[in-house]
């Protein structure tokens, strides 16, 4: 049996445990004062080191209403390195500060880097940063030089990074044109045996040096636009070629990830009917018919009509709608298979996961080419087949051309 006296004395104890500790400062606390934080990083190729990091770094008083003095709230530091440590600590040297990077969202890759070997060693650095987040989207810069997205001002939303990241997210949601990989994604794809890495590619329309000043939102018809316009398609962590808007897609549509779209299906000369894809379901059977892979999609979407060009088709009419179906079967159809056999023929890399479907449904047919499965997948016979649904069109009431008198 305890005393009371020891009672008292383990009581005593507890409570100066639990005081110290409330008490006791957090041993891995941070100083807001001492961080500055990074909302996107662009590389490139270096002059005099292996690396050029550009950080887009967020200014916080701008964004607090009775302190902001009008000026940028982004600024860019950027500076070279032989490693990407080597860069950041030269970049905290210009800033006095240390680098915030867990709240970065975006990493733009310049066209130049990405086509030489340099690429794999610094994917290899990101993975192992414990600061830097793993689903960071990554974007390859198309026919404009990566830094150019940290310095441009953005007035709807100050902060290019945001702008991107947004747009990204709005295109692959809505429309289908952009396969929005994160680094966790993108390591699985390079280490994948059954699959080949891919990212989403952005480009400048009408790239002016106006847009690096606040002053360019007084301005309402900047030609200046920040565009995405498809897919980087990699060999491992090397930039092989691109996809455009309409050819990712296809990619997409082959990989079970379109969730609304729009067609433009033509139904005559310089004539077109609209259909919105609201629904969509793609079933991937890959296995091998003698000594050479069979792939098998078969695409099933649901849709509506939004505007109709053509005379002759008929909505009121159910006849309309099958022709309608017709079309856009035939319109999916075509380019899928179209750019799957570019992709084929051109850059020979499956970007697409039919090995990784093959792995999963015949592992021991895949075990005997996992070695060589690009080379495989270029000789591949592909089947596409389209389901489609044209439901109640969107328009309140039939195509009034058709009612014009002659």
């Amino acid at each position: 049996m305890i005393g009371s006296n020891a009672r008292v004395v383990i009581r005593l104890l507890f409570t100066l445990c639990v005081f110290g500790l409330v008490l006791t400062g957090c041993w891995d606390m941070r100083s807001a004062n001492e961080y500055i934080i990074v909302s996107s990083m662009s590389v490139t190729v270096g002059d005099q080191a292996n690396y050029h990091v550009y950080l887009q770094m967020i200014n916080p008083l701008e964004f607090v209403s009775d302190r902001a003095k009008g000026n940028s709230p982004t600024f860019s530091v950027d500076a070279e390195g032989n490693t990407m440590d080597q860069a950041f600590s030269r970049i905290e040297r210009k800033t006095s500060r240390k680098l915030e990077l867990s709240h970065m969202m975006l990493l733009i890759m310049d066209a130049k880097l990405l086509e030489t070997d340099k690429g794999i060693l610094f994917f290899e650095f990101l993975e192992s940063m414990k600061d830097i987040r793993n689903d960071i989207q990554l974007v390859a810069a198309h026919q404009v030089a990566a830094p150019e997205f940290t310095k441009l001002y953005v007035p709807e939303s100050r902060v290019s990074a945001v702008k991107i990241r947004m747009g990204l997210d709005s295109v692959e949601a809505n429309w289908g044109g952009s396969p929005n990989t994160n680094l966790k994604q993108f390591i699985a794809a390079i280490t994948s045996e059954g699959r080949q890495p891919v990212m989403s590619s952005m480009t400048i329309e009408h790239p002016s040096e106006r847009q690096h000043a606040v002053d360019a939102g007084k301005n309402t018809d900047s030609p200046t636009e920040m565009i995405s316009d498809g897919t980087a398609v990699m060999r491992r962590a090397k930039l092989v070629g691109h996809l455009s808007t309409e050819e990712t897609r296809d990619l997409l549509w082959t990989q079970d990830r379109i969730k609304n779209t729009s067609l433009t299906v033509q139904c005559g000369k310089g004539q077109y009917v609209q259909v919105r894809v609201g629904r969509s379901k793609t079933h991937l059977e890959v296995d091998y018919d003698g000594n050479r892979p069979k792939i098998r999609i078969r695409i099933n979407v649901e849709g509506t009509v939004s505007e109709n060009q053509c005379e002759w088709i008929m909505l009121r009419k159910i006849s309309g709608f099958d022709q309608v179906r017709k079309l856009t079967e035939k319109e999916i159809q075509d380019h899928v298979e179209a750019t799957i056999a570019k992709v084929q023929k051109k850059y020979g890399v499956d970007i697409f996961g039919f090995g990784e479907e093959l792995m999963r449904s015949h592992y021991q047919a895949f075990k005997k080419v996992r070695s060589k499965w690009d080379d495989e997948f270029v000789r591949a016979e592909v089947t596409v087949k389209v389901k489609a649904e044209i439901r109640r069109d969107g328009m309140t009431s039939e195509n009034f051309l058709q009612d014009i008198p002659g």
